[in-house]
């Protein structure tokens, strides 16, 4: 599908992430709301076709700003594959491609999970905030933010066991995206098996088979419409990760399936 540029629709970028404001005075905060505002790029599930956006893409823009929703970014090298997950607060570049790293044969794809918004901070934008420098470092910040997630969640595909590295991802994206509920925390994650293995680094089989192990014991429950309950036990067991072996059996854990 194309990206939908809602021109006549602004997102206030302040209001829909306030962290992005902190430090400024009440009088400043008045008026950089006010000016903090962009165009909307609004997507649909299945797949998002950046070339349009490409096309458009200056070199004085910041990056598309993730207002809601999810994104897989899916990077294909021959007949191997890896994802990175986006949402709220995340900054993307999808302009900043792939293709440079010729001859290896890598394809990149974005897929969309859920209705998302991405609010353009275009070169306009970077125009009217100049004001506050603050308020360009922070949404900068959240940059090497990803930047650490990212390590982390590559450490984490390095566990021997793959019910353990399922188990830490959904507590990384419960932390960043989940819903804190009774019994435990929430979290819209609406991926199939195969997508799973490729954000854990992992053939589907092993997947669906953590997955089984990890409701079994008490951890982990799918529900409807593509969300999962991270438990309290769940929770409580990461603040010791040797209890993750509790698991017995044996684990075909391998690197990302071809």
């Amino acid at each position: 599908m194309v990206a939908r540029v809602e021109h006549r629709r602004l997102a206030q970028l302040l209001e829909a992430d306030p962290d992005l404001a902190d430090g400024l005075d009440p009088g400043e905060l008045t008026a950089a709301r006010a000016r903090a505002v962009a165009h909307v790029v609004e997507l649909e599930p299945p797949v998002w076709d950046t070339s349009a956006i490409q096309a458009r893409a200056e070199p004085g823009w910041l990056g598309l700003y993730v207002l809601d929703g999810l994104l897989i970014r899916r990077v294909d090298v021959g007949r191997r594959a890896a994802c990175e997950l986006f949402g709220p607060s995340d900054l993307i570049r999808p302009w900043d491609t792939d293709g440079d790293y010729d001859p290896l044969p890598i394809s990149v794809e974005w897929l969309v999970l859920k209705p998302t918004r991405l609010a353009v901070l275009d070169t306009g934008f970077v125009l009217r905030i100049a004001r506050w420098p603050t308020i360009s470092s922070r949404i900068v910040s959240r940059v090497a933010q990803r930047a650490r997630q990212l390590a982390l969640v590559q450490a984490v595909t390095h566990l021997p066991r793959s019910h353990a590295r399922l188990l830490i991802l959904f507590w990384l994206i419960a932390e960043r995206w989940g819903r804190v509920c009774p019994d435990g925390i929430r979290v819209d994650l609406p991926v199939t098996h195969e997508v799973l293995g490729l954000l854990v680094g992992a053939h589907r089989p092993t997947v669906t088979i953590a997955l089984q192990r990890l409701y079994r014991v008490g951890f982990l429950v799918r529900e409807e419409n593509g969300r999962w309950l991270l438990t309290r036990k769940a929770i409580e067991s990461l603040e010791h990760p040797d209890s993750l072996d509790f698991i017995d059996g044996d684990d075909p854990a391998v690197a990302a399936p071809a």
